[in-house]
């Protein structure tokens, strides 16, 4: 079993997320990022663990993803599309390639997809690919985290600028996606709220306006801290 699957992997912090998803009662999580290397496959992880934790069944999915890691993680093939249960408890494994074929990347045909995973399933966790990829990609992990019922949106601190955030939410808010909150990866920097503010601020004296609303938006978004 790969160490951020293990039992050991789970934090306090970690817990503050949990626990907003048990608030809102729904059963299907999109983890994604704006930019790649932002620990969304870190806090998929931890979630899909807490929640067989607690007892639930879980699918874990890795969606889309330009450099897969699931399967060398898990130490095992996994067959495209194909849900795995690994170990003797809840916790189901599946991998999804970035070259799968065009429907997977269909709204309609993902959501079908979903409800049958939810049938089987107590939580799905997808770990997408990030919404901000280059000219041409994308698209895919925005039409996942619309289906999905709720996304988190993980920001590694010290490294994510402001308006990175901003497109990012409002890609997905385009694309109908359920934006939850902000998962905050204090990995490199434990203060990103106050660098999302120090960085709107930076902006202030040429284009005030933008800046004004910039900081009320960040200010108003519901931020889960998380110390990964």
């Amino acid at each position: 079993m790969p160490k951020d699957l293990a039992p050991e992997a789970l934090s306090e912090e970690i817990e503050t997320v949990w626990r907003g998803l048990v608030a809102s009662g729904l059963h299907c999580v999109a983890v994604t990022a704006a930019n790649n290397g932002e620990g969304t496959s870190t806090i998929a992880a931890a979630l899909a663990r807490r929640a067989e934790h607690a007892g639930k069944t879980v699918l874990l999915a890795e969606i889309f993803a330009d450099k897969p890691t699931l399967a060398a993680r898990c130490g095992m093939h996994l067959p495209p599309g194909e849900p795995v249960r690994i170990g003797a408890e809840g916790l189901s494994v599946m991998a999804l390639p970035a070259n799968a074929p065009a429907n997977w990347q269909q709204r309609d045909f993902f959501a079908w997809r979903m409800a049958a995973w939810q049938r089987d399933y107590d939580l799905v966790v997808l770990d997408l690919a990030p919404v901000l990829a280059s000219p041409g990609e994308g698209m895919g992990s925005l039409s996942v985290a619309a289906a999905a019922a709720c996304t988190l949106l993980v920001v590694l601190a010290g490294k994510t600028k402001a308006e990175a955030v901003r497109k990012a939410q409002d890609r997905l808010g385009r694309a109908g996606a359920n934006l939850l909150g902000i998962v905050l990866n204090d990995k490199e920097n434990p203060s990103l709220k106050e660098e999302l503010e120090r960085e709107v601020s930076r902006i202030a004296g040429f284009l005030p306006g933008l800046a004004r609303r910039l900081r009320s938006r960040v200010r108003r978004l519901p931020v889960l801290g998380v110390q990964i």
